[in-house]
């Protein structure tokens, strides 16, 4: 009896890990905007792009605002000792054929690592409840609070990244 049992848990354990694997997404992916809203759900002021124009022009810089025709870049690369302050180019979305911006991977790191520390708390919590049923005030405290902790993580860098 008790092996069937162990056998049980191994095996919820272990489709909850890979069910929680296929679902991340993945860290180093392109994605397609079809539209403005999508545009703005991707990036935020501040970040660091670089915009292919039609006329096959790549422009570098940090995203200052995205508006409804057009977004402004303050442009990185280096000025003559002549220019002062910082320059900032509008460039009008349908003179747009690409952006690309760089992910953060220290970022989605933390993200994916956070989820799958969820995903192995509540594991363990399932299969510890299987075996040991009876003393549960002993080990259940610190699988709930790593597995609450890890889906904090999770939930505030998913937040932040959004926003």
């Amino acid at each position: 009896m008790r092996s069937i049992v162990v056998q049980a848990t191994s095996a919820i354990s272990t489709t909850i890990v890979a069910f929680s694997a296929i679902g991340a997404a993945p860290a180093i992916a392109q994605t397609r905007v079809t539209s403005l809203e999508e545009l703005r759900h991707e990036l935020a002021a501040g970040d660091l792009i670089t915009v292919v124009t039609s006329a096959g022009q790549p422009v570098a810089g940090r995203l200052v605002r995205l508006g409804a025709v057009d977004l402004d870049v303050r442009l990185v690369n280096r000025r003559t000792p002549r220019e002062l302050g910082p320059r900032d180019l509008t460039i009008p979305i349908t003179a747009i054929q690409s952006i690309e911006r760089p992910r953060d991977s220290a970022r989605d790191g933390a993200k994916i690592g956070a989820g799958i520390g969820a995903a192995y708390g509540a594991a363990m919590f399932v299969h510890a409840l299987v075996i040991d049923r009876n003393e549960m005030d002993e080990w259940a405290p610190f699988y709930a609070g790593a597995t609450a902790i890890s889906l904090i993580l999770l939930i505030a860098r998913s937040s932040r990244a959004r926003s």
